[in-house]
């Protein structure tokens, strides 16, 4: 009988010392998630490590925002450990999206009876881009994908100048590529109308685009073509006398970015970004959008006078809470199920106070309170 006891002590000595580990291992698992903070970055721009050492990739770039979507996650837990549930991350990351070289090259040179068929007037001139398109889908309506034409033509556009122009076939659409006149190669420097180098070209190009364009900047992430000459070997023969070792002068076609302040060298890679938030478990990408009302949206919906909403009770907050769906709906009427907004909003209750509220797109496609 002591023996019996003896052995079922031990047993039950045993099953409480086995039970330590796995409660230290819940209480340090729950100590690391009370630990963890809802921390906010603004944005996070991904640097060459995170592509190639975090994520073992090898180009710091991704080849879709899809994959960014699936890949981010991992990693945000690397660089942001301590954060957790209600954490939220903007992220800046590359996308490889690169803009071919032209295939093919043709030189052309109209003439007087290109102006009359393809013009309604007497003058041997264009007077608008859309007759220059109708003379090139013609005329070359066989030649392989991606051929550059090099139109050589005289426009009227208050004077006669003469102006060289690239059409670039893709995939079945003539894309237009604006070139240069030989006075703007001249203000580039050049003497004569072509640059003697690539490196040149992409040095004055940049310069000369954002003094064009200072005026009516273009939105950032613009990407344009331009057909430059340039004064080199010619590789493609373009004479056809088996001689590729004389020099001619060439069009190419080069594409430029703006990148908010300056247009420089599209290097095939295009910035995105994503909003990431933590759900308590994992990093998800975050679609809400954040928006704070403005004069005009006040005003849109009968508040303009003071630009804020009535916030003395239940009542008038649940009246404010009706107008700022009414705004959404007229913002984004395309907006989808599950779609998220997170809105800033001004409210009078004797002073006046910012205040935010959640709204979201429902499975029958009204916006509501969130």
């Amino acid at each position: 009988m002591k023996k019996l006891f003896y052995l079922l002590f031990m047993f039950i000595g045993l099953v409480l010392t086995s039970c330590e580990p796995m409660e230290d291992i819940h209480d340090e698992i729950d100590a690391e998630i009370e630990g963890r903070i809802a921390g906010s970055v603004d944005p996070y721009t991904l640097t060459e490590e995170d592509y190639t050492e975090i994520l073992d990739l090898g180009f710091a770039n991704f080849g879709s925002v899809e994959e960014a979507k699936d890949l981010v996650p991992v990693v945000l837990n690397e660089v942001f450990p301590s954060f957790g549930e209600g954490s939220s991350v903007e992220v800046l990351f590359d996308i490889y999206a690169p803009k071919r070289d032209e295939k093919d090259l043709i030189v052309y040179y109209t003439s007087d009876d290109d102006y009359t068929e393809y013009t309604d007037s007497d003058f041997n001139n264009f007077d608008d881009l859309d007759q220059v398109f109708e003379m090139v889908e013609d005329k070359f309506s066989d030649v392989p994908n991606r051929t550059l034409v090099s139109v050589n033509y005289d426009y009227y556009s208050g004077s006669v100048e003469e102006r060289n122009d690239g059409f670039l076939l893709v995939d079945g659409d003539w894309i237009y590529v604006s070139g240069f006149t030989e006075d703007e190669y001249n203000a580039m420097g050049e003497s004569y109308p072509n640059f003697s180098s690539e490196d040149e070209a992409e040095a004055k190009i940049p310069v000369f685009l954002t003094e064009k364009f200072k005026y009516e900047p273009a939105e950032k992430g613009t990407i344009l073509p331009v057909m430059y000459k340039l004064y080199t070997n010619d590789k493609y023969d373009l004479d056809e006398d088996g001689d590729t070792n004389e020099r001619k002068t060439y069009s190419f076609v080069k594409y430029f970015i703006f990148n908010g302040t300056d247009w420089v060298v599209y290097n095939n890679l295009v910035t995105e970004s994503l909003k990431f938030g933590h759900d308590g478990t994992n990093w998800v990408p975050d679609s809400t959008i954040v928006y704070t009302l403005t004069q005009e949206d006040y005003a849109s919906v009968g508040n303009g006078q003071y630009g804020n909403f009535d916030y003395w009770n239940g009542d008038d907050i649940a009246a404010a809470h009706a107008k700022i769906i009414t705004i959404l709906e007229a913002k984004y009427p395309d907006a989808e199920v599950g779609q998220k907004f997170l809105i800033t909003y001004k409210g009078y209750n004797g002073s006046t106070n910012n205040y935010t509220q959640r709204f979201v797109v429902n499975d029958s496609g009204e916006i509501v309170k969130e």
